[in-house]
């Protein structure tokens, strides 16, 4: 009799080791990991980013995923905003909505929102209800159905800067930039070579950025007594830059390095 109490008891442990540390499809929900977050909204600019975050209240060890559909609104996946990776057919409707693969022994994951910037001051503020929920055989869940997150996207207020960079040898620069930083986000340019002595950038700095333009040096050139030049072939290099209320800023051959102008763009 007490081989067979000892036998039950053994078989009573390994099920409830099963249930906590596989959390197999088909238990109850009381018995699943369960991933909650405090995010109900977020505002933002378009060409800002934000996370949602998720805490898991128990880590499992198998790979969960979430799904991020978009129940109202007039903003648009994929041409306003994105929020995590494609949906593809094992999680849902292929092209509607998103995906996130949360690992396994994972305690927590985000979600990445990411508005996209078109440059229409025109459209004004859009915003989309998301609906989050646990998808495919739904290892961990959410404390309801579904979880709703309300983004707002506000248009980009921007004025535009005007950049004409010039090359003597019309070969472009070989390593030089000039990077422009606004709210801590960094731009450089010329974007690409180019075959001409000249290309002219417009470049939008939102009304009211912390902005700064300064010019970095090339890495490359000839500095030889009998081939003299300046790194990057800089004695070929020059810039135009000119502000929105039409103030110039040039320099060249050979630009100096760093700050060209900077400070709060007020568009003036």
């Amino acid at each position: 009799m007490k081989i067979k109490y000892i036998s039950l008891f053994f078989l009573a442990a390994s099920l409830f080791v099963g249930c906590t540390d596989d959390d197999l499809d088909g238990l109850e929900p009381a018995s699943k990991s369960v991933a909650t977050t405090s995010v109900r909204s977020l505002d933002l600019v378009e060409g800002q980013s934000a996370m949602i975050p998720f805490t898991i209240n128990k880590a499992i060890n198998k790979v969960s995923q979430f799904k991020v559909l978009v129940l109202s609104g007039n903003a648009e996946q994929d041409m306003d905003f994105t929020a995590g990776n494609p949906m593809d057919a094992d999680t849902g409707v292929p092209g509607q909505g998103f995906e996130i693969t949360v690992p396994a022994y994972a305690t927590s994951f985000e979600i990445p929102v990411e508005t996209i910037r078109d440059l229409d001051q025109t459209e004004g503020t859009e915003t989309v209800t998301l609906q989050i929920s646990a998808a495919g055989v739904r290892t961990i869940i959410t404390p309801d159905s579904y979880y709703e997150v309300v983004l707002t996207i506000r248009d980009f207020e921007y004025c535009l800067w005007t950049l004409d960079v010039l090359d003597a040898y019309g070969d472009s620069w070989q390593g030089a930039h000039v990077v422009i930083t606004q709210d801590g986000v960094s731009e450089l340019y010329p974007k690409s070579d180019w075959d001409d002595d000249a290309e002219t950038y417009e470049i939008p700095v939102g009304v009211g950025a912390d902005f700064d333009f300064s010019y970095e040096s090339g890495t490359t050139g000839t500095t030889s007594p009998n081939q003299p030049g300046a790194p990057g072939y800089e004695e070929e290099n020059s810039y135009i830059l000119t502000s929105p209320n039409g103030t110039v800023y040039s320099d060249g051959p050979v630009p100096t390095v760093g700050s060209i102008v900077s400070g709060i763009n007020s568009c003036n």
